[in-house]
Order: C-alpha cells, then structure tokens, then sequence
C-alpha cells in the first residue's frame, strides 16, 4: 500500500516515509513530519535541527488488529531570532496520545454502545471514553439558543462508579440537554440557573435557587 493509500485511510496528512508492519493483533505505522522551511517567528530560512523524539498515537482498529503510529520529528532552531519549536501533528490535538480518525471511531461507537461497552470493546479506560465524549459535546453545545425554553427538567446521574454525580438541565418542550453540570448540591446547579433566568426573565426557579 502506497504512503497516499495509507494517508488516506487513517487520515495521516503531513506524515511521510510512511513504513507498516503487520502482526497476528496489531497493526503499526511508522512516519516522520517534514520541519518546517522557515521560522514562524521571522520567517528566517537559516534553520537547524536538534532534539529527534517520536510519538505513538493510537488509529482506528482494523478488524480485530488494534493499529498504532509512530510519528517521528525533530526539533527546529532559528538562528536568526533563536527561537526553536517542534513541528505539529496536524492529525492530533495537543499532546494527546490519539489520532483524529480514533476518536471519530470512540464517537461512532459511542451512538450505539454505552461508555462501558466502548472502552471494553477499545480495551481503554472508561475514563478516557469519558473525556473524549464530554469534550466533543461541550464544543459542540457551547452556545445553545434558549430564546424559546419555557420549561426545564432538572436530572442527576452518577458517574466514576457512584463516587462523583452529574446533574443536566433539559429543556421539557424538546427534550434538549441545555447543560450538564459536575456535581448534584445546590452551589453546582444555582450559577447556571441564575444566568438562564437572566436570559428567561419569565422562568418560574425553584424557591432554593
């Protein structure tokens, strides 16, 4: 398979040298990230290398194969402005130890299993599946139009195991999550409450709040 096939497939854009190798369980690619040709400082072209480390994040399975990659970069330094950087891993967030593809894969998954079922499935922490989960839905409800809520149902569900709670605020006309909340005493849920109210002078709060 060609470095553009196996790029396509897991979405690796930037990776070249592309090099895999196949075993009874796994899968594991191995790449390396061009430097960059002038300093994002300056834009200085008299560049030197330095520090080599490598990266392993994990891919989508393949079948029942688990597939990894090994990314390997170097270090730049600018000798005009003495800045040094690392080249970014335009397939992964931050130092994350995953691909995009993977947690788009978590995601999939994620709409037709329950968290415990997926992080068995994956053989990954329950926590992990967790985050990866909490994180995609706080981006993607960050703003949420509440123009039209007149009604709201207050519910709260354990998480860890029992040892910690969530509480969500649903709006009762849609079924709408509005907000979910760390924690299920009075202090957590009245902040946010307070604030819909001053977006919803009409909202009828409980007498606590």
């Amino acid at each position: 398979m060609c470095d553009a096939q196996l790029s396509s497939m897991f979405d690796l854009s930037g990776l070249t040298d592309l090099r895999v190798s196949v075993e009874e369980k796994s899968i594991f690619i191995e790449g390396s990230l061009p430097g960059l040709p002038s300093c994002p400082s300056c834009n200085g072209k008299h560049l030197h290398r330095q520090t080599k480390r490598h990266r392993f994040l994990r891919l989508p399975p393949v079948g029942s194969k688990h597939a990894k990659v090994q990314v390997n970069c170097q270090k730049q330094y600018c000798v005009s402005c003495k800045a040094t950087w690392w080249p970014k891993v335009p397939f992964a967030n931050g130092i994350e130890r995953m691909t995009h593809s993977f947690t788009s894969h978590v995601l999939d998954l994620l709409r037709f299993g329950t968290i415990k079922d997926v992080s068995k499935h994956l053989d990954m922490s329950w926590d992990v599946v967790k985050s990866i989960h909490k994180k995609t839905l706080q981006e993607r409800y960050q703003e949420i139009d509440v123009s039209a809520v007149e009604y709201v149902s207050i519910d709260e569900f354990s998480i860890a195991k029992g040892h910690k709670y969530m509480t969500t605020i649903m709006d009762i006309k849609t079924g709408r999550i509005l907000q979910a909340i760390e924690g299920r005493k009075k202090t957590d849920i009245a902040p946010y409450l307070q604030e819909l109210k001053k977006k919803l002078p009409i909202l009828k709060l409980l007498p606590w709040i």
